[in-house]
């Protein structure tokens, strides 16, 4: 859920809460306020009606004889009179005019006639129907505001709320093109509330920071991979000197073959070491649209005279040609360590089988069972004693950064690797 839909839902919410509360209290309020105005209207008609009867000779028993319309009365006994407690009700009347009843809102009380000393209960209503009318129009019309309400708040609280974070998700599109390696620092949007002003800032500082760190760090290996490489390269030298001339000497030969292959196995170490690092901080940025089925064609033609040598048929099926935008020295990297991998830890007279689908390839060759943890770093199998455990580390960081899922498994006494593009699966 998007921020500004998580703010305006909520803030909807609470607001449409807060407003039926309101719209009820004021229904409440409002009908109280009707009945007491219709209570006080059959309070001032009761104290007329008292007044009349008290100063009016026969004026109970005319009533009694000829009863109003809105209007009940009948003699009670004395003790009756003093007990009955005057109140308020709303009840239902039949009215022969109407044929049907109608709520009314009533008046019950009693009183002593002055003038023939008897006493008397009275009940005066008046018709609500009016104030019912009244009832279901407030009951509309605040309704009708509550709806209007709630959807102004909903759309206006989402005008307000996505301009004012306009400058927030062009902040997030200018750091997901942010490149370390560019080293340009991204264009912050102009801002007035100091929320946004802080986190430019603070933004501002990290990339800075980090754009630092990078380009030490970066100036720092290509330093260091340069001044090994030299002297690296000096010692070997020297050493393949002193083999030719003491070549006659086996013993010494021996010797100076193992310190080399020690030698030379640091150099591609740290070649190797440089290239992994150049791959994570995205040093080969250019990318183009690349044939992964060419390039793999191109590599295993590469190795033809190896595979010869040690007699290992390649086989190729599939017609399919995977297209993928990458770079294309990283791609045949790729290719090449895994060519090179299904190569040495194969067996002799072994086979090496690669199948292209519509948005996968396989690479699959024999050999014995290798470690589980064939993309670690370091991790080397058994017959390559030669090698610097970083080829498939290299294989799994390239992939990884084109989005290309990778997947290996042994199955049959054959290595699998599996490349799926455009796709993801977690089986060979």
């Amino acid at each position: 859920m998007k921020l500004i839909d998580y703010l305006i839902s909520r803030i909807t919410l609470f607001f449409t809460v807060i407003m039926l509360l309101w719209a009820t209290v004021y229904f409440f309020l409002q009908m109280k306020e009707i009945h007491d105005g219709i209570d006080e209207g059959l309070t001032n008609l009761k104290q007329e009606f008292i007044a009349k009867a008290n100063t009016t000779s026969g004026f109970t028993e005319i009533l009694k004889d000829n009863t109003p319309p809105n209007f009940y009365i009948k003699e009670i006994m004395q003790e009756d009179a003093e007990t009955l407690i005057e109140n308020f009700t709303t009840t239902a009347i039949y009215f022969p005019t109407e044929l049907e009843k109608e709520e009314v809102r009533m008046l019950t009380t009693a009183f002593r006639c002055e003038q023939n000393g008897k006493y008397y209960q009275l009940q005066f209503f008046i018709s609500t129907v009016e104030s019912n009318d009244l009832t279901e129009n407030m009951l509309y019309l605040l309704l009708g505001l509550w709806i209007t309400l709630s959807l102004t708040m909903f759309v206006v609280g989402k005008i307000i709320i996505t301009k004012a974070n306009k400058p927030f998700y062009r902040l997030l599109d200018e750091l997901k093109r942010f490149n370390l390696d560019n080293s340009r620092m991204i264009d912050f949007p102009p801002v007035k509330i100091r929320e946004y002003i802080q986190l430019n800032n603070t933004v501002r500082e990290l990339l800075e920071k980090n754009m630092h760190v990078f380009t030490e760090q970066k100036v720092f290996i290509e330093n260091t991979s340069h001044e090994l490489q030299t002297p690296l390269a000096i010692a070997i030298a020297k050493l393949e000197n002193l083999l030719e001339k003491y070549r006659n000497d086996e013993t010494y030969v021996k010797e100076l073959a193992g310190v080399l292959d020690i030698l030379n196995r640091m150099k591609r170490l740290n070649s190797n070491l440089l290239l992994l690092s150049k791959i994570k901080n995205r040093q080969f940025a250019e990318s183009r649209t690349v044939n992964l089925r060419e390039t793999l064609e191109k590599v295993i033609v590469e190795f033809d005279d190896l595979a010869a040598y040690r007699q290992i048929t390649v086989e190729q099926k599939g017609n399919a040609s995977l297209v993928l935008q990458i770079n294309e020295d990283l791609v045949h990297i790729l290719f090449t360590n895994l060519v090179k991998n299904a190569i040495i830890h194969n067996e002799p007279n072994g086979k090496i089988s690669i199948r292209y689908a519509s948005d996968t390839i396989t690479i699959a060759n024999t050999g014995n069972r290798a470690a589980a943890k064939m993309f670690d770093r370091y991790q080397t199998g058994a017959s390559d004693e030669k090698s610097s455990g970083l080829g498939l580390s290299i294989v799994k960081t390239i992939a990884d950064l084109y989005q290309i899922e990778i997947n290996y498994c042994y199955d049959g006494e054959m290595h699998i690797f599996k490349l799926s593009i455009n796709s993801s699966t977690n089986k060979c």
